[in-house]
């Protein structure tokens, strides 16, 4: 949080669902800034209607993240794609739900859900920070996440993970999403709702970069355990599919840019026109 757009966004950060209300003064309290700057960052946030006043000297998020997430919701490149393959891996009369999420910082956010006629209740909700130690849908993302990362995760989560079953050390910690990433995928059972089993593959960016994780969650008594291989497998080629589209859908903008640079490219000097 070096930068000053870092310290700026940084008082978003702060606004939850269990404090969805601040004072300037609070504010400023919390993440140690002087109130001159709390006032200015405030405001600036308001005018760029990330925040909004609702009473004298009381702050609330502002309308401009409703408006950002409906363009999310009708433009974003990972849930186009991801939508495509969702419907495709549902099965009628499992009463499964499909996931689809994304890497956020140190959590895991899901950015789409799919199902048919189930009454299974999750955790993973459009938005809401999950851990990224328990369950199927995080632990696939943890596990191709670069060494110096996890390391770094180890060291500030040590007894969160040990008591996730991820290991008493560094080196049982990588041994064990070294295990997850040789098996392509990651099953478990009731790590983070009561009664279900989650079945996760991850999701790579055009760079084979992990950005979030597909996954189908099951009730206990309806999970395919015959089929478990054959479920993966269809698992890991619609993650694939997603990583594609997601290439061609990259590779659009630099295309256009190149003919546009084709198309404004000088003249030689002598060189004639011909029309």
């Amino acid at each position: 949080m070096g930068s000053s757009l870092a310290r700026l966004l940084s008082t978003v950060d702060i606004f939850s669902q269990d404090a969805p209300v601040w004072t300037v003064g609070a504010i400023a309290a919390k993440l140690g800034y002087t109130r001159a700057t709390a006032y200015r960052y405030v405001g600036e946030l308001c005018d760029a209607g990330l925040l909004t006043r609702i009473a004298q000297g009381a702050y609330a998020l502002g309308p401009r993240i409703i408006e950002l997430d409906r363009q999310i919701r009708h433009g974003d490149p990972f849930l186009r794609a991801g939508e495509r393959v969702m419907q495709a891996l549902l099965r009628p009369n499992r009463g499964q739900v499909v996931l689809l999420c994304s890497l956020f910082r140190d959590r895991v956010l899901c950015t789409h859900q799919a199902s048919r006629d189930t009454e299974l209740a999750l955790s993973y909700t459009r938005g809401r920070p999950m851990p990224l130690f328990r369950g199927a849908t995080s632990k696939v993302i943890l596990a191709w996440l670069p060494e110096r990362r996890l390391t770094r995760l180890f060291l500030e989560n040590q007894a969160e993970i040990r008591k996730a079953g991820l290991g008493r050390t560094r080196e049982e910690f990588l041994a064990a999403l070294k295990t997850i990433r040789r098996q392509g995928c990651s099953v478990t059972h009731a790590e983070i709702d009561p009664g279900v089993i989650g079945i996760a593959a991850p999701v790579f960016d055009g760079e084979r970069s992990v950005i979030g994780s597909l996954s189908i969650v099951f009730p206990e008594d309806r999970f395919p355990k015959s089929r478990a291989d054959r479920l993966a497998a269809e698992l890991k080629r619609a993650a694939e599919s997603i990583r594609v589209e997601l290439g061609k859908l990259a590779e659009a903008p630099r295309r256009e840019k190149g003919r546009s640079r084709k198309q404004h490219t000088p003249r030689s000097r002598g060189e004639i026109s011909v029309s």
